[in-house]
């Protein structure tokens, strides 16, 4: 099985296929460098846990307004490319609605910097910038269970990838931050789009 060690953690291992490790990045949410601020730890046994989670642990966020707000509580993910290539981002997620509106609660804001070069329409300067970053299917993703969100949206209802392209040996930096209210993320990934298409890759890295 492959895996890929995140700042000297604990490594990972996805066991539906065997992964070049070089071909994937997983971060788990938890394990930034950064103080929470609004986002909340949340653990196996605390109410409203979602199930399944990685590490049985991930991220709430907490502050804002369950439909919008501008980037808050920044936290910071540093990791080294293993390999040169087109690498696409997607965070593990979920939303809490508590009776708001089903296109609440669903999304994020995402920055990348390092030498990197834009593998999308997006350019490098938007990249370099806080982009938000919603739940594929949007609406219609049901609450309190895991979906991917990869979704790109810098200009109302214009919707991108987030994809990059990385250079072995170079050093970057992911910046997440909160947008809307009771969004959750349980783990990042950025695979390798030339070994994995979109729905395998999908598959692939989820539990």
């Amino acid at each position: 099985m492959s895996f890929f060690t995140f700042l000297g953690c604990k490594t990972h291992q996805f066991p539906k296929s065997k992964i070049n490790a070089k071909d994937y990045v997983f971060i788990e949410a938890e394990r930034t460098i950064s103080n929470l601020q609004k986002w909340q730890l949340v653990k196996k046994g605390d109410v409203n846990y979602v199930n399944n989670a990685s590490g049985k642990t991930y991220l709430e966020f907490m502050g804002n307004k369950p439909i919008t707000g501008k980037p808050s509580s920044p936290l910071i993910y540093e990791f080294t490319a293993h390999k040169t290539g087109d690498f696409q981002l997607m965070l593990m997620s979920s939303k809490r609605l508590e009776g708001v509106k089903s296109d609440w609660c669903n999304d994020a804001f995402v920055r990348l910097s390092g030498n990197f070069e834009s593998g999308s329409k997006l350019s490098k300067k938007a990249l370099q910038k806080d982009i938000k970053i919603l739940q594929d299917g949007n609406d219609e993703t049901p609450e309190l269970q895991w979906h991917w969100a990869s979704t790109a949206e810098k200009d109302r209802h214009v919707y991108n990838k987030f994809i990059y392209k990385l250079i072995k040996g170079e050093k970057y930096t992911i910046t997440l931050s909160g947008r809307s209210k009771r969004f959750s993320v349980d783990y990042i990934i950025l695979y390798n789009t030339a070994k994995f298409n979109n729905q395998e890759a999908k598959e692939l890295f989820k539990f």
